[in-house]
């Protein structure tokens, strides 16, 4: 549905945009670290243009600036449960940068969501079925997919290669075929000690720790390391076109470079 009234009439309240986004997304489902939502209100109530990134961040609000931007989106806000919330140092020169722009940021609901989600997105970029998720430490936010038929790990890393742009470090087996693959994008390496389903073959994520690599070849797990940056673009750069299309109004995604 498009508001064109709104559109129309000098863009959407700013307040509208905060409650579509948090209901489709079902913010109250997860128990989250980050402060959902909308976390700076800026001094324009309403909103006819967007930019949407993965982190927050000078360099992200200062393009944004230069696009005439009234709303930052990001996967990764500025506000999180337990941080000391006063507007010194970074956190204080943020802010100043967005020069009265919004900011408003979705982490485990933009990971979880089974449409515009990071790791559902991620599946079908693969090419495996969503088949259901995994229950474990950061809820259900972990997408297990099933390829129709097995497939080799060099195809799953020729995928990565021509869509995100990374040449994923693989660890673990790699001489087998995969069907059912566990995605978790970000720092997801953590499902490498979770109980995982009995059959499954390989893990995608995008960080991992030290340990991780023993934990992949003990459990005769393959997995697929691409990085946090590269595996968490799809999800708000999908959520703000979705916004843009539902109000009638534009969003661009501008990706401020990471190489972790």
């Amino acid at each position: 549905m498009t508001d064109s009234h709104n559109a129309s009439s000098g863009g959407v309240p700013l307040m509208e945009i905060a409650a579509f986004v948090n209901d489709y997304l079902r913010i109250s489902d997860y128990s989250d670290a980050s402060m959902n939502g909308l976390q700076v209100q800026g001094e324009r109530d309403r909103v006819s243009r967007i930019v949407t990134g993965v982190t927050a961040n000078v360099a992200l609000f200062e393009a944004a600036r230069q696009r005439n931007a009234d709303l930052v989106m990001t996967h990764h806000g500025l506000y999180w449960k337990g941080a000391d919330p006063r507007l010194t140092g970074v956190l204080g020169q943020r802010v100043r940068a967005l020069a009265g722009m919004s900011l408003m940021a979705w982490h485990l609901p933009l990971d979880g969501h089974p449409e515009l989600g990071n790791n559902a997105l991620l599946a079908k970029m693969l090419g495996a079925r969503n088949t259901g998720y995994l229950s474990g430490s950061y809820g259900s936010i972990t997408v297990i997919g099933e390829f129709e038929n097995p497939v080799a790990a060099e195809e799953i890393r020729s995928i990565i290669v021509r869509d995100l742009g990374r040449d994923p470090f693989i660890m673990g087996p790699q001489d087998r075929p995969i069907r059912k693959i566990v995605i978790c994008s970000g720092g997801g390496g953590f499902v490498l000690g979770e109980d995982l389903p009995p059959d499954t073959d390989a893990v995608f994520t995008g960080e991992v720790q030290e340990h991780h690599y023993h934990l992949a070849a003990e459990r005769g797990i393959t997995a697929f390391v691409a990085g946090h940056h590269a595996t968490e673009r799809c999800g708000i750069r999908a959520l703000g076109e979705f916004t843009a299309r539902h109000f009638g109004i534009e969003a661009e995604f501008v990706d401020i470079p990471s190489p972790l």
